[in-house]
């Protein structure tokens, strides 16, 4: 095989995984409308309860909450997120947003500035 055939070669494979990729953007903008959080109150709540922070639908059944909204989209940062949400349901000992599980020092941090 010449270089000139092994650059076009190459040209190809790049082509076709850059179109293969591309593919796949829709679907993944798509996921990224819906939102799933997890969060554990200090306290239980008595009873199931449903709650909206933000427009996300908290329901809390126990010390265990679960946030969901079909589409959520927000420029807060994750701490402004904890913050709303500690602020609507209570103090948190978990917060888990975003793909991200929030660190005790953060989450200390979090639920001091929702009570002020």
């Amino acid at each position: 095989m010449t270089n000139d055939k092994i650059s076009m070669l190459k040209l190809a494979i790049v082509c076709a995984i850059g179109l293969g990729t591309s593919a796949m953007v829709p679907a993944a903008s798509a996921a990224e409308g819906s939102y799933h959080a997890q969060a554990t109150l200090a306290t239980a709540v008595p009873s199931v309860t449903e709650k909206q922070v933000d427009d996300v639908t908290w329901r809390c059944e126990g010390d265990r909450c679960t946030g969901k909204a079909d589409r959520h989209s927000s420029l807060d940062s994750y701490m402004k997120e904890c913050r709303k949400v500690a602020a609507g349901l209570g103090k948190l000992t978990r917060f888990y947003s975003r793909g991200r599980e929030m660190s005790a020092s953060d989450l200390k941090n979090c639920n001091r500035d929702a009570a002020s």
